[in-house]
């Protein structure tokens, strides 16, 4: 059996599908189509061959060829290999769709979606039913995320993060609000800068880690600047911005060689899950009943508080500029939280 699964998806996402990948891998080859972040993080991964790209899968017209018709591209790389089944999920858009026809040839297409009848709410618990539903075997379904990291990836990730200190803690402040250099949303899911600034220098206080090191893209240092500014002089100096050292494809070992992780809702918390990395999480607008990260290790989340949250995907988000939910936790919540996190990972 040879399979194609098209997920076009975010970070987190993709990792939240690593289950239902290694379950569609254990029965035949199993080929991805996905964006360049899919690369990143499923290259290498057991089980998981060829990982194609998709740069801007719903871009079309003009924007389509100034991406360098990545969907023409690709159906022409695909077009010489043959597929028994293209595995697609139903939120996938027209544009996708019908490329998928144009090319499929006798594959059978599976459209499969998170969506139940059976009330079960959680992405990766899902996966189990978005299988059953369209007749594929479910036997043996592992729903823990995972992303197997190499040794010689773990060994440079140590080697990097050792000249910080033995115990690095690593910290992601942005979201998918703060990827880009120009702005056009506030950051929901993130904590104020003094917020983060009081958790992480308790911890640095209290002997808790020997050092902090900031992840992400290169435009979060805006974020990064703005937490580091908060710290008194003590902590911030055993405080990293790394966010221009740390891509993607290094995160899964950096997170298995870190002491801990603390981040916002976002794709890297995924990654920290998925690799067993210690992880506290906030969420605000998002709920953690369908988005929570899991994986082999210890997850400890804390929830904001307000009486409109979770408003996720509804107007009320695209409305909110005050961040209540999140802004209205107290130090002494963050900190119990850490504190939490530590004992359950015996830290």
């Amino acid at each position: 059996m040879r399979r194609l699964l098209i997920y076009c998806a975010r970070v987190g996402d993709v990792v939240i599908l690593t289950p239902l990948m290694r379950q569609l891998a254990a029965s035949g080859d199993l080929e991805i189509v996905g964006r360049p972040w899919a690369r990143d993080l499923l290259a290498g991964q057991p089980g998981i061959g060829a990982v194609h790209v998709l740069a801007d899968p719903n871009a079309g017209g003009f924007a389509e060829w100034w991406a360098g018709r990545p969907r023409r591209k690709l159906g022409e790389i695909l077009a010489g290999r043959s597929f028994d089944e293209i595995v697609v999920f139903a939120g996938e858009s027209k544009r996708v769709k019908a490329w998928i026809e144009s090319w499929r040839g006798a594959a059978v297409v599976r459209q499969i979606t998170f969506k139940n009848n059976a009330g079960v709410a959680h992405r990766v618990e899902a996966q189990r039913l978005a299988l059953a539903n369209v007749g594929l075997d479910t036997t043996g379904f592992d729903p823990v995320p995972r992303l197997a990291v190499n040794e010689t990836a773990l060994a440079a990730a140590r080697a990097r993060l050792g000249q910080l200190g033995r115990r690095v803690v690593l910290v992601q402040v942005g979201s998918s609000a703060t990827i880009g250099w120009f702005r056009r949303k506030p950051n929901l899911k993130g904590l104020a800068p003094q917020q983060w600034a009081d958790l992480l220098a308790g911890i640095l206080a209290r002997d808790e880690a020997d050092a902090v090191a900031f992840v992400g893209v290169p435009p979060e240092a805006r974020e990064v600047a703005a937490v580091r500014a908060c710290l008194p002089d003590a902590a911030r100096a055993r405080c990293h911005d790394l966010t221009r050292s740390s891509p993607l494809a290094d995160l899964p070992a950096w997170f298995a060689a870190a002491h801990a992780a603390l981040s916002v809702d976002t794709g890297p918390a995924h990654v920290a899950a998925a690799v067993g990395c210690p992880l506290l999480v906030v969420f605000g607008p998002t709920d953690p009943a369908i988005f929570a990260p899991t994986g082999p290790g210890v997850v400890e989340i804390v929830e904001g508080r307000a009486p409109c949250r979770p408003c996720h995907g509804t107007p009320r988000m695209d409305q909110c500029r005050a961040n209540v939910c999140l802004r209205g936790l107290s130090g002494q919540e963050l900190d119990a939280a850490w504190r939490r996190l530590l004992t359950r990972a015996g830290r």
